[in-house]
């Protein structure tokens, strides 16, 4: 728990703020576009005893091109910080009264606000975004739709079809959340980065319109533990999450106090730090900006929260407070020397107040043999125990991806689309560090004959032959598709550097073919099916006089010999 003070110094005037069911109708006032708050703002730890002091912050108006006359209100950023959805309410162009906007940055800042039609707003009926995916290929919409048509209260999920359009949205299947839905007067949502989570705020007619927080895990219409095929995978990561079902909403105990609202959910790229609206006891104004993290994989044990003070939080109402992936920067609705009723602002951090660093990855899904694009699903996992935890999809016409890994582990990611085999890849993260952007492509060889696909995520003991446990979820992935493909026959293949003797490189490359072969003759899979071959350093893949060629040289690659 924290103490805050701090002396600040604010030049601008003071409006009013009235609220109208979740959204808002702000009270005009008129002033300048950059404020600069300067301040001592100290953070003191009760069991450290250690403080941070920050001389400066500042809010930033993002201007004409992103703000209007109107209410902007619900930004929402992407994971690389370059589109920002936000609702319009009252504006002239809409299609009813509360439509979905959005602003792409430019080298010369955010680009004039795009008022998209269909399938993103509808005649009639107010929309708005709840979240974008990680990868930005999938929207979180209000509202359940089938076949284009609304049914009622729910939620939607938009994927891209082949030509990087949005499709049409539908329905989430989250079990009785009829239940949930129709008890109070509004709801909200956001879909953790995982992509296998979305926190839910509910309000309840019976407390007092209050409203709590809820959780609800992806699961699969069919058991699914270990996957048994190339399609079993596709099946889970799904190329929409509609796909699959969602688990009841189950409220989150710890962060929903009685008598008192919460909600607005937004959870960091982290995975772990929430933030939440609240209008609980120790806060600046009627609504305040919390902070809280996640303790364990229950989703019911959390930090105690921590109010994000007086640079965030003003004496009025504030709510939808929304980061990028890089977590140096928050977007909100702001009232303060406005040019409409309220705009959006990018308010600069201090450190206390970031999430957790990540590590951003964007690449593209390229079909190995034409190096096309591919559209496909992305899953990424900890190696030390083949665990899922998270997905995503590429974009069908480009092929881009995007996904954020935590530090901490040591994760493997893979693509998935059909008739095709993945080639995985991996990063350590296991030290901590700062956030960061990496570029990784990701490659599918097409399941025929004569292909080889090289094995990334198997590993041996330094100049042994003994697997090491992060390699089993690999090699169960290659048991799933030969359990599928029971007429595949395949060599695998070692392969070394050319450190050591030629004898000793060709034994080595050898014995570890033949333990990977012993490893997937024991999990079932016929001897008859799999030759085992060392090719020692004869077949180099790229020179061997720097230690990222000999890393490249050193591998274990399978071909298909019979399918």
């Amino acid at each position: 728990m924290f103490k805050i003070s701090c002396e600040l110094h604010l030049c601008f005037t003071k409006t009013s703020i009235m609220y109208q069911s979740h959204f808002s109708v702000i009270k005009k006032s008129v002033g300048v576009f950059l404020l600069t708050a300067l301040f001592q703002f100290q953070i003191f730890s009760q069991t450290a005893g250690t403080h941070t002091t920050v001389t400066k912050t500042v809010v930033e108006n993002l201007g004409s091109n992103v703000n209007s006359a109107a209410a902007e209100l619900l930004p929402v950023i992407t994971a690389d910080g370059k589109t920002l959805y936000f609702v319009r309410d009252g504006h002239s162009e809409n299609l009813s009264g509360q439509d979905v906007w959005y602003c792409v940055k430019t080298e010369n800042g955010w680009s004039k606000a795009i008022h998209p039609h269909n399938p993103l707003n509808h005649t009639g009926k107010s929309s708005n975004v709840f979240n974008v995916s990680t990868d930005g290929n999938q929207l979180l919409v209000r509202g359940a739709f089938e076949d284009g048509e609304y049914e009622g209260p729910g939620l939607s999920v938009i994927v891209k079809n082949k030509k990087g359009e949005w499709k049409d949205p539908k329905k989430l299947e989250i079990r009785n959340y009829k239940i949930y839905g129709d008890m109070g007067r509004y709801n909200s949502a956001f879909l953790a980065p995982n992509g296998k989570t979305i926190i839910f705020a509910f309000s309840d007619d019976n407390n007092k319109g209050n409203h709590d927080l809820y959780f609800s895990h992806l699961t699969l219409k069919d058991n699914w533990s270990k996957p048994k095929s190339v399609k079993d995978f596709t099946k889970f990561v799904g190329k929409a999450l509609n796909n699959n079902t969602w688990s009841e909403p189950e409220k989150i105990k710890s962060l929903s106090i009685h008598e008192f609202s919460e909600f607005a959910p937004f959870m960091a790229a982290d995975g772990v730090t929430l933030y939440y609206s609240s209008n609980k006891t120790g806060g600046y104004g009627n609504q305040d900006v919390w902070m809280t993290k996640r303790l364990d994989d229950t989703w019911q044990n959390w930090s105690e929260p921590v109010n994000l003070g007086p640079t965030i939080n003003s004496n009025d109402w504030d709510a939808y407070y929304t980061l990028d992936a890089r977590g140096e920067d928050a977007y909100m609705t702001n009232n303060k020397n406005t040019l409409g009723e309220s705009d959006i602002v990018k308010i600069k951090l201090i450190t206390e107040l970031r999430p957790n660093p990540v590590v951003l990855i964007s690449g593209k899904v390229y079909n190995a043999k034409t190096k096309e694009p591919l559209g496909a699903s992305i899953e990424y996992e900890t190696l030390v125990d083949g665990k899922n935890v998270g997905v995503a999809s590429s974009d069908p016409k480009t092929g881009e991806y995007k996904i954020v890994l935590p530090y901490g582990k040591n994760y493997g990611f893979m693509a998935y689309a059909e008739k095709h085999i993945s080639v995985s890849d991996n990063l350590d993260l296991t030290a901590v560090a700062e956030y960061k952007e990496i570029t990784r492509d990701l490659y599918l060889v097409p399941l025929e004959v004569g292909s080889t696909i090289r094995l990334n995520n198997i590993f041996f003991d330094v100049a042994l032959a003994t697997l090491r446990n992060e390699s089993f979820p690999e090699l169960d992935r290659l048991i799933g598709l030969m359990t599928q493909n029971e007429k595949m026959i395949i060599e695998l293949s070692g392969h070394t550097d050319k450190v050591g003797s030629d004898d000793a490189n060709l034994k080595l490359s050898d014995d570890r073919a033949q333990a990977v072969v012993q490893y997937l003759v024991s999990k079932g899979i016929k001897a008859e099916r799999l030759t085992a071959k060392g090719y020692g350093e004869t077949k180099p893949l790229t020179t061997n006089d720097t230690e990222e060629g000999k890393q490249l040289n050193r591998r274990v690659e399978f071909t298909i010999l019979k399918n």
